[in-house]
Order: C-alpha cells, then sequence, then structure tokens
C-alpha cells in the first residue's frame, strides 16, 4: 500500500536562495540605470492617470495622503524642502498618488537612533483574509541596523525578499544617506550612497517561492508592476527626515520572461485527517499550469450504450470509443494531464515563520498519476498552518509553486468555538458556476470554516462526458474536477475529510468484488484511497475538535456486504471492526456533541426502491442496530451526504436525528418530490446547497452547536439548535426554526 513520506517537525529549516547580484551588476552596466532629465521629472501625468511628480511635490503635505484617505496628521512635517516623521506611531504610514508602474526613485534619508522605518513602492491594496485590504508593497528597508548586517531586515534590503551586499556602504544615525529605487518591468534594484546593493527579477517561479515563504505568502502578482501603484513612507518607530526626491519615468520593457516548461501544479494541494498533531497533504505535477480550455468534446453516449459498454474488458476501446476521430485523452476539454518531477513542501505555525521546515524532494511519476503525498506530525494544537510546495524538473530547474494552508484541531480540554461544513454530490458536468467550478466554494469559504467534510460523492465515474470504464478516465475526472478554480483554492486552504461513496469508488450501490469496464473494485478503492486524495489505513477515523465537539468519519465500502445478500445480523456497510470501533469510541467520549458523518443516511428517510443504505430494507438490520446505540449515547446527531435534497429527519422509535447536506449543484438535486414529508422530517428541501455547524461556548461554559442548511449562494434555509430533548420527538415538535 501507498503511504505518504512521513515527516517530523523536528526537520532542519532551510532557507531560498537570492538572485545574483552578478547578473544585476552586468545589468545594470548595460543600461538598467539611465541619467535623470529635468523634462522627465516635470512630465505630466501619463495616460492612465498616474501623476508624475516633481521634485517639489513630495514635500508637500497636500501630495501625501493616509492609507484610509484622509489628509496628513501633524505627526508629519514638511517644510525646508524635507518631509520629517516627527511623532513615530502618530504620524502613521503616509501615501503618494497613484503613479506610472515603471521607474527610478531618488531621495536622500536620515534617521535617529533606534529607528525602524522604509520606502515602500508599488504599493496597492491586498484583499482577502489575509491580508484584509492593506496596502502592500515591496519596501527598501531603513532601520538603526549595524552597517555589516545583511539580513533580509536590515538596510537597503528588499525587505522579508532579499538581503543587500555584505559590502554595502551604510552611514550611521544622525547623517544623511542616499538611496535609490530602480522598478522597471520585473528587475528591481536597490541603491545605497551610490552602490546597487540589492536585486531581483520578480519573475519566474524562484521569485514566486521567494515569495510564499516570506510575510507577503498569498499575495498574487507581489511586486509586479501595474498602473496606478503608490509609494508609501512607513511609520514603524522613530524619526525620520526626507529629502532630495528625484522621479524618472521609464516606457514598460519589452517582455522578456521565456516560457515555462513546467511541471506545474494545476491542482494545487488538498490535506486530509488533521488532528491536534497531524495531517496528511497531496499535490500533483502537471504538464501545464491550468487545465485544457478550449480541446474537443467528448463522444455523447446513452445510458444503455454505456451499460453494454461497462461490461466490456477492453480499456483501450473503452477510451476510444469517446473520444472524437484524431483526439487524444491529453487534449480532451479539461484535460489536466500529469508531467514527471519534483516536489518539495514547506510549511509552518502561521505568524511563526522563524519555525518554518521542508521536507525532501519526492520525484513524482506516472505509476501514481504523478502524485506525492507526505504525513506530517508533531504539530502544534489549534494552530493555522501555511504550505508552499515548490515543484522543479526531473533535472532541478524550478519549475512552480502553490500557496496552501489548514487548521489543527483544538486540544480536548479547550472550550473552541468553530464553524464547519459538509458538502456531498457534485461533479465536473453538473458545476453551476462555469469555469470557476461550484458556487457552494466561495459561499463556504465566506463561513470562515475550521474544516469541511465532503461526504462521498466527490466525483461520478458512472456518468458521462466521459463514463469512466477506465483508470485513465478516472483520473482524467479527478485533475479535470480539481482544477477548477473555485474548488482548487477552497481545499487548498481549508482543513478536509474525504468520504468515499460508490460513484466515486466504481459505480452505483458497488461493493467489493464487483467492476465497471476495465477497472475492479479494488483498483477503484485504491485510486481513491491511496493515490486522488490523502491517504490513512484504516480510512475511518475520530477527531476531538475541542472540549465541546468530536466528529466520527465512516468508511461505507471497503467492507460492504452485497446489497443483493438477504438481510440479517451478517450483512454489514460498515464491517465489523469499523462498528466495534465506532461504538466504543463513541460510549468513550464526554465531549457535549458527537457528530457521526457518514456516506449515506442512518435514519432517512429513503426511497422504497433503494437499496444501499441502513435507511432502507437492504440494511434493515445494521440500521436499527446502529440507531438504538447512537441513541444510547447522549449528544449523537447524524450528519450524510448521498441523498440529492436537503432534510433534518428524527427517527420515530430512538430519537435520533440526522441532517442531510444536499447537492453541491442544482444541476444534481433530484431523487425526491418536493412537499413529501414524510413523520421523520422536521426540514425537507429538494434543492442544492450545503450544511454548517456552528459552535458557540456561552459565559457561563455551556456549548450550543447550530446546524444550518445553506442554498448554493450561501443564504440560510434552515436552523436547528442543539441541546434539545434527545427523546422521541412528539407529534407536535416544531419544524426549522
Amino acid at each position: 500500500m501507498h503511504r505518504p513520506t512521513r515527516i517530523r517537525v523536528a526537520l532542519r529549516a532551510g532557507t531560498v536562495g537570492t538572485p545574483l547580484l552578478a547578473a544585476a551588476v552586468a545589468w545594470f552596466a548595460a543600461g538598467g540605470l539611465r541619467a535623470v532629465s529635468a523634462q522627465e521629472v516635470a512630465a505630466p501625468a501619463d495616460a492612465a492617470g498616474a501623476v508624475v511628480p516633481t521634485a517639489a511635490d513630495w514635500t508637500r503635505r497636500e501630495f501625501w495622503q493616509t492609507p484610509d484617505g484622509q489628509p496628513v496628521s501633524d505627526g508629519w512635517q514638511f517644510a525646508g524642502g524635507e518631509v520629517r516623521l516627527v511623532r513615530p506611531h502618530v504620524g502613521g504610514n503616509i501615501l503618494s498618488p497613484p503613479l506610472p508602474e515603471h521607474f527610478e526613485l531618488h531621495w536622500s534619508w536620515r534617521i535617529e537612533n533606534g529607528v525602524n522605518t522604509g520606502l515602500k513602492y508599488r504599493v496597492r491594496r491586498f484583499p482577502g483574509p489575509i491580508f484584509e485590504d492593506r496596502f502592500l508593497g515591496l519596501e527598501y528597508q531603513i532601520i538603526d541596523s549595524p552597517p555589516l548586517d545583511t539580513s533580509k531586515g536590515s538596510t537597503a534590503a528588499i525587505y522579508d525578499l532579499v538581503e543587500p551586499a555584505r559590502d554595502k556602504i551604510l552611514h550611521p544615525p544622525g547623517e544623511w544617506n542616499t538611496a535609490s529605487v530602480v522598478a522597471i518591468g520585473e528587475k528591481i534594484e536597490h541603491h545605497l550612497n551610490g552602490q546597487l546593493v540589492a536585486t531581483a527579477d520578480i519573475s519566474g517561479p524562484a521569485w514566486e517561492t521567494t515569495v510564499a515563504l516570506s510575510k507577503f505568502h498569498g499575495s498574487a502578482d507581489f511586486g509586479r508592476p501595474r498602473p496606478g501603484d503608490r509609494v508609501m513612507l512607513t511609520d514603524h518607530g522613530g524619526k525620520a527626515v526626507y529629502k532630495d526626491f528625484r522621479f524618472v519615468v521609464h516606457p514598460a520593457p519589452a517582455p522578456s520572461a521565456p516560457a515555462r516548461s513546467g511541471p506545474f501544479l494545476a491542482n494545487a494541494t488538498r490535506n486530509g485527517w488533521a488532528d491536534q498533531s497531524s495531517v496528511v497533504l497531496w499535490t500533483r505535477t502537471t504538464r501545464a499550469p491550468e487545465m485544457v480550455g478550449d480541446g474537443p468534446a467528448f463522444v455523447a453516449i446513452d445510458a444503455d450504450r454505456a451499460g453494454d459498454l461497462a461490461r466490456q474488458t477492453d480499456a483501450e476501446a473503452l477510451t476510444r470509443v469517446q473520444l472524437p476521430p484524431g483526439a487524444t485523452l491529453d487534449r480532451m476539454a479539461g484535460a489536466t494531464p500529469g508531467a514527471p518531477g519534483q516536489v518539495r513542501l514547506w510549511y509552518w505555525p502561521d505568524h511563526q515563520r522563524l519555525r518554518v521546515r521542508h521536507t525532501d524532494w519526492i520525484t513524482t511519476s506516472a505509476e501514481r498519476d504523478f502524485t506525492a503525498q507526505w504525513r506530517l506530525e508533531g504539530l502544534d494544537s489549534n494552530h493555522l498552518y501555511r504550505t508552499v510546495v515548490e515543484a522543479r524538473s526531473p533535472t532541478g530547474e524550478a519549475a512552480a509553486v502553490a500557496c496552501g494552508s489548514f487548521r489543527t484541531a483544538p486540544r480536548a480540554d479547550e472550550a473552541q468555538p468553530l464553524t464547519f461544513c459538509i458538502t456531498t454530490c457534485h461533479d465536473y458536468v453538473r458545476r453551476d458556476d462555469g469555469p470557476r467550478g461550484h458556487r457552494i466554494y466561495p459561499a463556504m469559504a465566506a463561513l470562515g470554516p475550521a474544516f469541511v467534510v465532503h461526504a462521498g460523492d466527490v466525483e461520478y465515474y458512472d456518468k458521462p462526458d466521459p463514463w469512466a470504464f477506465t483508470i485513465p478516465l478516472m483520473r482524467f475526472k479527478w485533475g479535470r474536477l480539481f482544477a477548477l478554480p473555485s474548488n482548487r483554492d477552497f481545499y487548498a486552504h481549508t482543513t478536509s475529510y474525504f468520504l468515499k461513496d460508490d460513484h466515486d469508488t466504481l459505480a452505483n450501490d458497488t461493493w467489493p468484488g464487483r467492476t465497471y469496464g476495465a477497472v475492479t473494485f479494488a483498483e477503484g478503492a485504491r485510486l481513491f484511497n491511496e493515490e486522488q486524495f490523502p491517504s490513512r489505513d484504516p480510512r475511518y477515523a475520530t477527531i476531538r475538535w475541542g472540549r465541546d465537539l468530536q466528529i466520527w468519519l465512516l468508511e461505507g465500502r471497503d467492507e460492504r456486504s452485497p446489497a443483493t445478500q438477504p438481510d440479517g445480523p451478517e450483512k454489514t456497510i460498515l464491517g465489523a471492526r469499523q462498528k466495534a470501533w465506532l461504538l466504543a469510541s463513541l460510549a468513550g467520549s464526554d465531549a457535549r456533541f458527537k457528530l457521526v458523518v457518514s456516506p449515506t443516511p442512518i435514519v432517512g428517510p429513503d426511497r422504497s426502491a433503494k437499496k444501499d443504505n441502513h435507511a432502507n430494507d437492504s440494511f434493515a438490520w445494521e440500521g436499527r442496530e446502529l440507531r438504538d446505540a447512537f441513541a444510547a449515547v447522549p449528544g449523537v446527531i447524524v450528519a450524510c451526504g448521498d441523498r440529492h435534497w436537503q432534510y433534518a429527519s428524527v427517527d420515530d422509535a430512538t430519537g435520533l436525528w440526522e441532517f442531510g447536506c444536499g447537492p453541491g449543484s442544482a444541476l444534481h438535486d433530484l431523487g425526491w418530490k418536493d412537499g413529501d414529508e414524510r413523520p421523520e422530517h422536521r426540514f425537507l428541501r429538494v434543492d442544492a446547497g450545503f450544511l454548517s455547524g456552528e459552535l458557540t461556548v456561552a459565559d457561563d461554559g455551556g456549548p450550543t452547536l447550530t446546524i444550518r442548511h445553506h442554498a448554493v449562494t450561501g443564504e440560510e434555509r434552515s436552523r436547528f439548535t442543539f441541546p434539545r430533548d434527545f427523546s422521541p420527538p412528539s407529534p407536535a415538535a416544531p419544524r426549522g426554526r
């Protein structure tokens, strides 16, 4: 069995290489820095509306504003051709008007002892949960540091990204220094007292890795030129004076970045099985940075013909019959073919980058669809971790980088409020947001979930375009689904648990021993369990999420009895080992809320013709056994996937609550008649969406769990709050709110 590479936190810390000064000197000698002309300094606003300031403009108070657009406070003084920060931590950061994106900026500066300040450029707002719409940019660091300090936080560094030269000439506090920044295209230079001391090429994977491993982790196109960017003078503490500003505009240089050859990371990263101290990370190297967007469509095959093909075993023929003449699978619309390469993982607790660790390189290969996994151990509980995956070619050239994050669970003695989400039943063909993917993912991300459970039927092998009768077609579907930007980005940054059901194992209502086209059940299970998702053996688990919530994640396919077997005590969905573990661990838990997440219903109700879950007659014996056992343990609630409608139900015999999260796309709601409410129902909605749970802790320490159904765009559709009476409900029990 394939297992992820196991890593402990005791791994050595690593560093990222910086650009070579020799290359920068050569560029400089070839004309990288031009002499300043009076015409350039006094040039009018350019065509994009950016201001080209004169020397005098920089020392006028009206030229500057605060980041929130207000006039500059009297913490700054503007007199005698100088800009002075006279009241540190009162003056605050100040911003210029929008400026041309290709320029040279020259100035002089003087600081006092203990000062930490700097000049930022190519400054713009960076949205999202990491940066909260703050102004960020490249920074010429100015700080009272020893002359021989060449760290990425020392004077003249490209702050936190590139260290300055060791032979820099730095005048001490109280004396003037001259500085200049050259920012033309994707070339950056920092000069100090007439000497080139730091340079960077801000294109390509090496730069992207440098940014990803810095405090600017997660920013898009950081430092890249963009019309309307600004300059900022910072106030990090201590008095500073600036003068002799000169600004030179340059035309945009001709593009020079060479085409990238890969491998890339079009599927980014996924994680799974996170607990208090460990997690499994997954990635895949790909031939291109995105899926094929303009390839041909698959040949249409109806369900009857697909049923006939599902009984054939010629893998090549089963693929060829679905391709247009002359087409190959890796050129079809949505294709995300893999490519050989090497990958390395970096990770650290958020806001603790000095604790960064990295793994050794792993080589990816076609045998495992170019995937790689790492199991990290010894992590801190209740922490957000940042991750960076580097990819390089088989010969060692830097190729791509992908950022991500995950959160570890709180300890069992921590009263931790949190939100989680549960989803099921969506595939590529029935997505509802076009090239972006599924609308549920931005909606779930807006809730800030600590974790999400995908409760199975992640993708459908036994549905068209293509019908996945072969392992290459199955892999094609996985690569395509998780190259959709919304889907990919959500799972790269959210702690996730992936359950397996029938359609993403092999085919509808499948069990061990069956086949689908050229694929056996064992091969389909291995593809999910060990290759395309973070792996674990056994593939069921319980995770404590703080003092008040514990979750159980069930596996419902690998040990399942045939649906055709007569019902009785030996017929099982869970298998004897998993069932014994489940009942024992539930009984031994002291969590207030015990959430059992099942790929299939345990309460239902379900359609009478169905034969594959505990809510119908085919597995009635084990269903009654589980409902009775769950009801005997205080605080047990069931959530399930599988069903293509949303519901909340209560078993009339035991009082056990179950919530069906509903399908992830409105193109996928089916199987139940809207308005057909049965006695078990407390809520019914035949529509798409997802389920959320919100755990809160009152001042007196009492926890509350609120479970909601949502539409795909996030609007609340139901609300149920626990604790409530877990005993069998009365016929007049209130529905919904």
